[in-house]
């Protein structure tokens, strides 16, 4: 597991515009530039939140970035997609 590396990719996402745009392009493309194993690649590319808190992610990074790709008006597709059942 690659919390560090997740997080990361999660922090660069939520504060820099540049680097949002980019996992917005293409966010396989921009997962598979970090150090994450096959499964984090896969949940950092859904964006799934849900996956990431299990995997003891920080959540306020996920929602930061969360809310930076889906914008401020996503705050209830935030909270379904962290009590979506494993």
């Amino acid at each position: 597991m690659s919390t560090n590396a997740l997080e990361k990719a999660l922090w660069q996402i939520g504060t820099n515009p540049v680097e949002t745009e980019r996992y917005r392009a293409s966010p396989q493309t921009y997962a598979a530039e970090f150090r994450l194993d096959e499964a984090e690649r896969a949940i950092l590319a859904e964006l799934d939140v849900g996956a990431m808190a299990r995997r003891e992610t920080s959540t306020l990074l996920l929602m930061m970035a969360f809310l930076a790709v889906r914008g401020p008006g996503s705050m209830g597709e935030y909270m379904q997609s962290m009590n979506r059942p494993a």
